[in-house]
């Protein structure tokens, strides 16, 4: 194997979140806790605190995946072949999730299928009525039946758990692509997605910040939040669709 090879097997190495099963590097984590010898790394205090309350329920969970990949399979990029690493986990250079080099028809849906298909649904749900209120304010004019700061309340309740919760992911990758320093479309996503909703929060709480040139008639400030949640929900609706043609020709079946 190349030396260029061995060094992204290196660097590809980490371990996976006990509680949400998302990828950490033990060098750059800053939660951790020590159970059973052994020492667990976090993608946040949330996660660190549900695994200290109760932490027998996910290492049974872990031990369940764990016995579910053969010992030794070494795992790969679908991108990046260069990448890899025994275990699961995801590519330090596009943030896709690694895939075994040896698949079996006895595998069941992918435990990112599941995980990412979730998250879609939720947030199509929540999405869903946050683009119609935006719509009808400038198709239909609604603005007398739901004033625009109402409205602007409405799509903050709604959107933003879409934008921080289904977006968790692509928000934990494109930190990890600036600290590998490798900057990738999780990059934008998160930028993008990100800013939009904190100018839309202030937008919102503050509106009396702004010059008065951003004002509409009742006060309001025009905000972002639709924006931001249906690209968070179309980028989970293509990690769906990228997910399930990669497990097709293994003839799996959905997990919903």
């Amino acid at each position: 194997m190349s030396e260029h090879s061995n060094h992204h097997e290196h660097k590809s190495h980490g371990v996976h979140d006990p509680v949400c099963k998302m990828s950490v590097d033990p060098q750059t984590a800053d939660y951790s806790s020590q159970h059973a010898g052994k020492t667990w790394y976090f993608c946040s205090s949330g996660c660190q605190s549900k695994f200290d309350n109760n932490p027998e329920k996910y290492l049974s969970e872990e031990n369940e995946q764990t016995e579910s990949v053969a010992s030794g399979t070494m795992f790969t990029c679908p991108m990046h072949p260069e990448i890899r690493q025994q275990g699961p986990g995801e590519c330090p250079i596009c943030g896709m999730s690694l895939e075994p080099e040896a698949v079996s028809l006895d595998d069941g849906p992918s435990e990112e299928l599941a995980y990412m298909t979730r998250r879609f649904w939720i947030g199509l749900a929540l999405a869903l009525p946050v683009f119609l209120i935006e719509m009808g304010g400038h198709l239909f004019n609604i603005d007398h039946i739901v004033s625009p700061q109402t409205s602007n309340w409405i799509q903050l309740v709604l959107a933003t758990p879409v934008v921080v919760w289904c977006g968790l992911p692509f928000f934990v990758r494109g930190w990890k692509s600036v600290l590998s320093r490798n900057l990738n479309m999780f990059t934008l996503i998160a930028i993008g997605t990100g800013v939009s909703l904190l100018y839309s929060l202030v937008a919102t709480l503050a509106p009396q910040i702004f010059p008065d040139a951003f004002h509409a008639d009742d006060g309001s400030v025009a905000v972002y939040f639709e924006a931001s949640a249906v690209i968070v929900v179309l980028v989970l609706l293509g990690q769906v669709l990228e997910l399930q043609a990669r497990e097709k020709p293994l003839g799996l079946s959905k997990p919903y």
